[in-house]
């Protein structure tokens, strides 16, 4: 289980994660709202839209004003959203797009709001793929992967690096202790980054 909360979209392999909380990305969501707008202008649909389109802002708008509120006037505006989001999902729609919306969002209905729940985190997974621009630019530069074996070193190798830096440690240094440790079997390499932190 992954002890911290995943900020994720709404691609189904995530489902399967254990973590102790999980946030679904609303530029996703917003992203979805354009799309269908582009093949479905009926007034069902662009009702549906205006409504959720307003909840998930009024969420955000929550986040932003946070720190000027009590934690009463807090509670207070988050249980009321809630209310609005189950009143939402619960309202019966025509339109099949919006059908199939709401579908999805009943099924992640505990992972839209928990920005709201803990600090520091964001409704956005943008933070996620900002960190994954490095290895996609590495493998670029490189030409590549070209083989099975060629893209599972080039993962770990990413993961190791990335994670040393987010420990504020030198990634080269720890990727040839990692090494080192592994050639004299003093630790176990998966072990490091216990000791490290």
């Amino acid at each position: 289980m992954f002890k911290g909360i995943l900020i994720c979209d709404f691609w189904g392999a995530y489902n399967k994660i254990s973590a102790l909380a999980k946030q679904r990305c609303f530029y996703h969501l917003f992203t979805e709202l354009v799309k269908v707008d582009k093949a479905n202008s009926s007034l069902h649909w662009k009702a549906f839209r205006k409504k959720l389109s307003r909840l998930l802002k009024d969420a955000i708008r929550l986040l932003n004003r946070k720190d000027q509120l009590q934690a009463k006037d807090s509670d207070r505006l988050k249980k009321r959203l809630y209310k609005r989001l189950d009143q939402f999902l619960g309202a019966p729609s025509e339109d099949k797009d919006a059908k199939r919306l709401i579908k999805r969002l009943n099924r992640h209905r505990n992972e839209l709001f928990t920005f709201l729940e803990y600090e520091g985190v964001s409704p956005y997974n943008n933070h996620v793929e900002q960190q994954l621009r490095k290895p996609v630019l590495t493998r670029k530069v490189s030409q590549q992967n070209r083989s099975e074996q060629g893209v599972k070193t080039q993962a770990v190798l990413m993961t190791l690096f990335r994670s040393a830096e987010l420990h504020g440690d030198n990634p080269v240094e720890t990727v040839l202790s990692i090494a080192k440790c592994a050639i004299e079997a003093t630790v176990p390499w998966e072990d490091y980054f216990k000791l490290a932190a």
